[in-house]
C-alpha cells in the first residue's frame, strides 16, 4: 500500500494537470510497479504516458550514497535522460532513487520522450537533508544570539562601549529565528549564509570589546576561530559588516574599540548647522564625519531638510544663490548610499531641531529606490512631520506606498537619474510649497 505522501508527490510534481493514474500489477520479483498515465472525462478516455517506479516495502530513508546520482542534481521537476540498458540505472529505478516517466503521441502508443525522474525515496531523502540543515541553522542562530545577549551583563566599559553594544543587544534580542532569512534588520541581498556570517561577526566583534580597549581588524577573526587563516574569515565582508555593525551600533566602530582602519565617512552637506564644537552658516558645501556626529548633538534652523541621493543636486543647489537661506533649507547628500553616520547625522537633526518637512529626492532606478526607502525608514517615524517625494513628471507626493508604486510603474520601461530631471529654483521653491 503506497502512502498518501507518496500520492501527493505524484500529483505535485509529476502529473499535468487533470492527469491521474490507473495502477497495474505489482512486479514481485523486483518491486516495480508500471501505473498508465490516463486522462477521462463523460465521453473520453486517453493514455497519455506510462510510470514505472519502486514499491519496495518500508524501504528506510537512507543516504544514497552515491557520487553519480548527486552529480545529476536531480529536483522534484527535472527531467532526465539516462541509458535504459545500464545496469546503474535500473538499480536506483529499483531502489526507488528515480521513477521513469513515458509519454506518448497521440495515438497512444508511440514514445514522444522518454526520461528519468526524482523518486519518491530521493525526494525524502531531500527534504530530510533540508529539515536536518534548517534544524542545524536553527542551532546555531540560538547559540549565536545567547552568546551576543550575554555581553549586556558585564561591566567597566566606556560610556559609548556599554550604548553601543547595548544597541547591538536590542537588535539581536528582536530577531527571530523563523524569520532570520526575511528579516528588516539586514539588507535584502544578504542571502541566509550571509546573515550567518554577519551574526558571528557581531559576536566575534562583542567579544573582543568586552575584553580589550582596542584592536585590530585581523584580531576579530583570529580570536573567534582559532585557527590557521581565521584572521581572514570575515576579510570579504569587511566594509559591508562594518557599516552594518555602526548601524546596530549607532556608535563608529573606532568608539567600539577597532583600530587601524584608516577610515572616515563624510556625510556633505549645505545650509545652516551648528553643534558643540562647530558651526556653519548658508554658504558652500561642507562636511561632517562620522566621528563628529558620534561626538556631537547637531541642530539647524533650517524648517526644510533635503535628503539628496547625488553630490551634483547637493552642488547645483548650494551654487544657486540665497536658494537655501530665502528657503530655511538644509541639504545631504547619502553619497549613493545610506550609511550609519547618515542616518545618525539625520536623526540628530530631526531631534534636536525644528524641522517641519523633508523632502527625497533619489534616482529613477532601482537603487533609488532601495535608497528612497532606506531614507524614509530613517525619518517616517518623528512626529509632526512631512515628508515628501519627488515623482521623475516634477510632481510631490506625501505617500510612500504610492511613491513606491508611480516608481515600480515608471520603471518598468524607463530608467533616469536625479540630474535628467534637475529643474531649478522655481521647481524647487514649488515642490517646498506644495
Amino acid at each position: 500500500m503506497l502512502e498518501e505522501s507518496f500520492h501527493h508527490y505524484i500529483k505535485d510534481f509529476i502529473l499535468k494537470s487533470g492527469e491521474e493514474l490507473e495502477w497495474g500489477q505489482p512486479n514481485y520479483d523486483n518491486f516495480l510497479l508500471e501505473a498508465k498515465i490516463i486522462k477521462r472525462s463523460e465521453r473520453t478516455y486517453r493514455i497519455l504516458g506510462l510510470l514505472t517506479l519502486s514499491i519496495q516495502p518500508d524501504k528506510v530513508i537512507e543516504t544514497a550514497n552515491d557520487h553519480k546520482l548527486d552529480t545529476l542534481k536531480f529536483t522534484p521537476r527535472k527531467k532526465v535522460n539516462l541509458d535504459d540498458d545500464d545496469r546503474q540505472t535500473f538499480r536506483w529505478l529499483e531502489d526507488g532513487w528515480i521513477l521513469k516517466e513515458v509519454r506518448f503521441e497521440k495515438d497512444e502508443k508511440t514514445v514522444r520522450s522518454s526520461h528519468y525522474r526524482m523518486g519518491f525515496r530521493l525526494y525524502q531523502y531531500e527534504q530530510l537533508k533540508l529539515q536536518q540543515k534548517t534544524d542545524q541553522i536553527r542551532q546555531e542562530f540560538l547559540q549565536l544570539k545567547n552568546q551576543i545577549l550575554a555581553t549586556q551583563d558585564c561591566e567597566k566599559l566606556s560610556d559609548k562601549k556599554e550604548l553601543g553594544l547595548q544597541n547591538i543587544v536590542n537588535k539581536v534580542n528582536q530577531l527571530n529565528e523563523n524569520e532570520l532569512s526575511s528579516s528588516d534588520f539586514f539588507p535584502q541581498k544578504w542571502h541566509l549564509g550571509s546573515r550567518l556570517k554577519y551574526l558571528h561577526f557581531v559576536n566575534a566583534f562583542s567579544q573582543l570589546c568586552l575584553h580589550k580597549k582596542e584592536f585590530d581588524w585581523k584580531e576579530i577573526g583570529a580570536a573567534y576561530f582559532q585557527k590557521i587563516g581565521g584572521s581572514k574569515e570575515f576579510d570579504s565582508y569587511k566594509q559591508e559588516f562594518i557599516d552594518h555593525l555602526e548601524e546596530w551600533a549607532n556608535v563608529p566602530a573606532v568608539e567600539l574599540g577597532l583600530t587601524s582602519l584608516g577610515q572616515i565617512t563624510p556625510v556633505f552637506f549645505a545650509g545652516q548647522l551648528s553643534g558643540r564644537y562647530a558651526a556653519y552658516d548658508w554658504g558652500p558645501v561642507h562636511a561632517l564625519t562620522n566621528l563628529s556626529i558620534a561626538n556631537e548633538a547637531y541642530r539647524t534652523k533650517a524648517t526644510t531638510l533635503w535628503l539628496v541621493e547625488n553630490r551634483a543636486i547637493l552642488t547645483r543647489m548650494a551654487a544657486a544663490e540665497h536658494f537655501l537661506k530665502e528657503t530655511n533649507s538644509l541639504i545631504i547628500c547619502v553619497d549613493g548610499h545610506v550609511r550609519s553616520a547618515h542616518k545618525n547625522a539625520i536623526v540628530q537633526l530631526l531631534d534636536n531641531s525644528d524641522i517641519k518637512q523633508v523632502l527625497i529626492w533619489c534616482d529613477y532606478d532601482r537603487d533609488g529606490l532601495q535608497i528612497s526607502k532606506e531614507i524614509h525608514a530613517t525619518v517616517y517615524k518623528h512626529k509632526n512631520l512631512t515628508i515628501k517625494f519627488i515623482l521623475p513628471e516634477q510632481q510631490v507626493i506625501c505617500d510612500w506606498f504610492q511613491f513606491e508604486q508611480c516608481l515600480i510603474n515608471f520603471l518598468e520601461n524607463n530608467r533616469m537619474e536625479q540630474e535628467q530631471m534637475m529643474g531649478g529654483v522655481d521647481h524647487w521653491k514649488k515642490w517646498i510649497q506644495d
